[in-house]
This record gives structure tokens, C-alpha cells and sequence, in this order.
């Protein structure tokens, strides 16, 4: 256990390391939220009268490239290495799924990609017990109120042995988070109204291979040691940082966009100022009083008298020529801004030139390839939080428990674990399969695209358009999608049961006809037995004639006479 000096030690060496890269992700922040123009230039702006002018390009493609964020398609499947372990592997995806689906899921992933892009996102699991049921959950975590060791040099911190995070609560909640006794020894801050606030540090240190957690303040002393608080001896933290530099400090999107963001602003403010302003030029004998001429020329509105043949000795130079190039640069920097984050006119929407459908595609993907280095980071410290969820719900997801889940097929359904040993969660030979399809925009033309070839296949190979579009709504990321595979799948199904019924007609008339055939060869049997048996008789008859006949003419004649 470590002792307050050496946690101040270690917490100000921490602070001190990352003070740079904190101050450039504030400095973000301001710029997204407008706050562009440092004092001295509002200054200057002031002092013309001037209404102070900035252009947010910075805001515009963070929201653009979020956007975009929004609108991928992210699946997470736990899959088994052994056929057996099928039934486990379903019941740790719903698990995931519950997971996901809780009402503030949504929320603070949103709060991470913002912070991420703009240099590192942080998410903190925990567990919450109601009643007799344990869930997770997750927060997302203000960067400027968390501080990483100094050494940690891993893109996601897992080589890191300390986290800081610092905490602003009120009196009663930091009573209960370390007890009234500690309690006693807070710094107890007044917010200016009727509310008591306390700051408290957390941190978390590794030590012996332990991670322990410890709340304190300094020159206050430490309120509260806990000593491993997880049982899987892990801290709560996933850190993702966007871009880490050669001095090792992680930065965003807006180190780049600065310097041409800047330009924009002030050659904004520049240029409105010169479309008011013109410069004159007179010989000391063209005016009557140096004073009164300057006061009034500059006035949109002036009677100015000057000595006779003065308005040859006056030279007016206005900045029009200026103006446009000027505004030339400023069209540069944009193309500039627009090219490094690569969110082109076409990708934001705007794309004026008339082009062929496959023409604009290309050029949106184009735009949307640079942006997979933040969807990339992204979808690796989505890995990461599930990977520890899974961990968690290995080792607290221990009793009987009934889950809640909706199901896109079946809709709401429930489900409970440890129940039997088939939902008993025995995690240890699952490997984690993260998918993500970026969704993009243009279905219109790509549907358009696919449209043509459907053509050509139906008068060639008419038996292939069934099976082709499928994957025809999943190239153009249709969300009708699963509701297409769907009716294909009932339709194959009915005329699978209408081959088998009429299989069965078949088969009952084949059977049938047989019979009548058989029928039909016994009546003609019959028959045949019937003529032969007469014939016969008939036979039998003329032989019986034919003898008698013989008997007659050998008998003596008589002579009747």
C-alpha cells in the first residue's frame, strides 16, 4: 500500500507527462464549440467595430465523420472452437446483446467517438447488483479528468500500471462512497449557492501484480484502500487513443486542422475589414485642415472642401485586388481541410458537378478510406469492452439470473443462466468475431448500377435474379435486407411444401392408375379365361356332334319305301 506522498509523487509525474496532450484536447473542444478566436485578435476586431466572424470547418466534418460512425453496422459474436460448445456460445451472444441494448449504451458510446476523435475515448465497466440480479455497465469518462501513466506507451494503455481519475460529487454521495469516517477529513467545497461539493482523486494502481484502488486528495490523506475490488483482478478502464506522436502523446483530428483553420478565421475578419476600408494618399497643399479631412473622408456620408486643384494631389487605393486573393487562399485551406480528413464535397453532400452515378461512388470511397484509421481504433477498443464483459460475466454472472432481450426475428423474449449446466457460463475456449460494414450514402445510385445488370441477366440467365438480389440490397446496404432473405426464405419454404404435396398427388394417382391397370389386366385376364373356357365347351360340343354324326352313318340303313 502506498502512502499519500507517494501517490501525490506519482499522480503529479502522471499530470506533468500528459499536461501537452490534455491542453491540445481542451483546445479542441473550444474550437468545436466556436470558441476559435484568442483574446487579442477579439481585441483588435473590437476596437473596428466589427462583428467578429469565424468559419467552423472543424465542427462540420467531426459531425460529418460521427455521422458516419452512427450509422455502422456493428456486430459482435462470440463463436466456439468446439462443436459442443454451440449452446454456450448463443446464450454469451444474448448476453451480449443485453448488454448493448441498455438504455445508456448508445449514449456514452456517442460521448466516446467524440472524445476519440478528438485524441483518446475512455470508458469505465462496472458491475451494479439489484435485488438479487448483477449487471454491467459502462460510462463514458471526460478525458480532461482522467491522466494515464507516464510510461504506458500502448495505443489502448494495457501496458499501464496507474490510472487517475478525478471526481467533483456532492458531500452526501462522497460520504457514501468512503464512509462517514473518512468523511471527516474532506475538503468541502461551497458551489457559490446551497450545495456542499467534494473533490476526491481515484486511482488505480497495480502493485505485486494487484490492482488496488485508492481514493485521496492531496495534503488532505487517503479516504478510502481497497485492495483488488474485481475479482478477476482487473481495473475498469478502456482507453483508445487516436494518434500517438513521436514525443508519445496521443492527439486527434484537430492537430491538423488548426493551422488551416486559423488562416480561415483571420483572413475572414481580414477581408471584411478591408471591404470597409480604403487608403488615401494627398499632398500636404490638396487639403485645408489635415484633421477635418481625415475625420470626415472616412465617413459614408461627407461634404469635405479642399484647396483649388486638390483632387489632383489625392490618390484613392482601395484593397479589391487584395480581397480576391485573399479569398483564393481561403478557398485553398478549405480544399486543404477537406482533402487531409478526407470528407470531399462529395461525401458531405454538396458535390455540385454533374457526374455518372459510379463516378461519384468511387469518389466517396475514396473520401470515406482515410476515415477507417478512427473506425479502425474505434471497432479495436469495441473489442476490448467486450472482451472485458465477457470477463466480467464470467466471474459475477455466477447465480440464477432472467435476462430481457429484443430479438429483430421473435421481438421480446427472456432467457435466464445458471439454471442448468446447458446456461452455465464457462468461458475459455471462445474467440471474439467483431464485424463492422461501414454504411455509406448513395443507394440511389448504386441500386441504379445493379438495376442495369438485372436487366441483362433476366433476358440471359433469368433463373439467377432470385438468388441475386439478396446480395444485391446488401451491396447497396439496404435495411430491408433480413426482411428480403426473410420472404425468400417462406416462399422457398411454400413451394417446397407444394413440390411435396403435389409429389404426394403424384404418387396417390401413379398409385392409383396402377391399380386400374392391374384391374384392368385382371378383367381382361377374366375374360380371355372365360372366351377360352367357351371355346372349349364349344369344342367339346362339336366333337360331340362330329361323333355322333359318325355313329349315325355306321348304323344299317332302312329301307322306308
Amino acid at each position: 500500500m502506498l502512502n499519500l506522498e507517494e501517490l501525490e509523487a506519482h499522480f503529479q509525474s502522471d499530470l506533468s507527462a500528459s499536461s501537452n496532450a490534455l491542453s491540445e484536447f481542451k483546445e479542441a473542444v473550444e474550437y468545436y464549440h466556436s470558441d476559435q478566436l484568442p483574446e487579442d485578435v477579439r481585441a483588435i476586431i473590437a476596437e473596428r467595430n466589427q462583428v467578429p466572424l469565424h468559419e467552423n470547418m472543424f465542427k462540420m466534418i467531426v459531425n460529418k465523420i460521427l455521422g458516419y460512425k452512427a450509422q455502422a453496422m456493428q456486430e459482435v459474436r462470440v463463436s466456439g472452437r468446439q462443436e459442443q460448445d454451440r449452446n454456450l456460445a448463443n446464450l454469451l451472444n444474448d448476453l451480449l446483446k443485453t448488454f448493448s441494448q441498455q438504455s445508456a449504451y448508445n449514449k456514452e458510446i456517442l460521448k466516446r467517438d467524440f472524445n476519440l476523435i478528438l485524441g483518446i475515448g475512455i470508458i469505465e465497466l462496472w458491475t451494479q447488483k439489484t435485488e438479487e440480479d448483477i449487471h454491467i455497465t459502462l460510462k463514458s469518462i471526460a478525458p480532461n479528468a482522467f491522466v494515464i501513466d507516464k510510461y504506458s506507451c500502448d495505443k489502448n494503455a494495457l501496458d499501464s500500471r496507474r490510472f487517475h481519475k478525478t471526481i467533483n460529487l456532492s458531500e452526501e454521495e462522497a460520504k457514501e462512497l468512503v464512509g462517514k469516517k473518512a468523511s471527516a477529513a474532506f475538503n468541502v467545497l461551497y458551489d457559490g449557492e446551497f450545495e456542499k461539493r467534494v473533490n476526491l482523486i481515484e486511482s488505480w494502481i497495480k502493485e505485486d501484480g494487484i490492482w488496488n484502488r485508492y481514493f485521496w486528495l492531496p495534503k488532505y490523506g487517503i479516504y478510502r484502500f481497497e485492495k483488488q475490488p474485481f475479482k478477476n483482478n482487473t481495473h475498469p478502464f478502456i482507453i483508445a487513443k487516436y494518434l500517438i506522436d513521436h514525443k508519445g502523446a496521443f492527439y486527434g483530428l484537430f492537430r491538423d486542422i488548426k493551422p488551416l483553420q486559423d488562416y480561415i478565421n483571420f483572413a475572414e475578419n481580414r477581408m471584411v475589414n478591408m471591404l470597409g476600408s480604403f487608403k488615401v494618399f494627398y499632398e500636404s497643399g490638396a487639403v485645408l485642415d489635415k484633421e477635418d479631412f481625415v475625420s470626415s473622408a472616412s465617413l459614408d456620408n461627407s461634404f469635405t472642401e479642399i484647396n483649388d486643384g486638390g483632387l489632383e494631389k489625392l490618390k484613392f487605393v482601395d484593397a479589391k485586388g487584395d480581397i480576391a486573393v485573399i479569398s483564393q487562399k481561403v478557398n485553398e485551406k478549405r480544399q486543404v481541410v477537406k482533402m487531409l480528413t478526407g470528407v470531399t464535397d462529395e461525401v458531405i453532400g454538396v458535390g455540385g458537378t454533374r457526374q455518372s452515378g459510379s463516378a461519384i461512388a468511387q469518389r466517396r470511397d475514396a473520401g470515406l478510406m482515410s476515415l477507417q484509421d478512427f473506425i479502425k481504433t474505434s471497432d479495436d477498443m469495441d473489442k476490448l469492452i467486450f472482451g472485458k464483459v465477457i470477463d466480467f460475466m464470467q466471474h459475477y454472472f455466477t447465480r440464477a439470473q432472467v435476462f430481457r432481450i429484443v430479438d429483430k426475428e421473435v421481438g421480446e423474449r427472456y432467457f435466464s443462466i445458471n439454471t442448468n449446466p446447458k446456461n452455465t457460463i464457462r468461458v475459455g475456449f471462445f474467440d471474439l468475431d467483431f464485424k463492422t460494414t461501414l454504411k455509406e450514402i448513395g443507394r440511389e445510385e448504386r441500386f441504379t448500377h445493379w438495376s442495369e445488370i438485372l436487366k441483362v441477366i433476366q433476358t440471359t440467365q433469368p433463373q439467377l435474379v432470385q438468388g441475386l438480389l439478396p446480395l444485391v440490397l446488401k451491396d447497396i446496404d439496404s435495411p430491408i435486407v433480413a426482411d428480403v432473405e426473410s420472404l425468400f426464405a417462406k416462399m422457398e419454404e411454400a413451394q417446397q411444401q407444394a413440390q411435396e404435396q403435389e409429389s404426394a398427388q403424384n404418387a396417390q394417382y401413379q398409385q392409383i392408375a396402377q391399380e386400374l391397370q392391374m384391374q384392368k389386366a385382371q378383367a381382361e385376364i377374366t375374360e380371355r379365361t372365360a372366351k377360352a373356357s367357351k371355346y372349349a365347351a364349344q369344342a367339346k360340343m362339336a366333337e360331340a356332334v362330329v361323333a355322333n354324326g359318325t355313329q349315325a352313318s355306321a348304323m344299317p340303313k332302312m329301307d322306308l319305301r
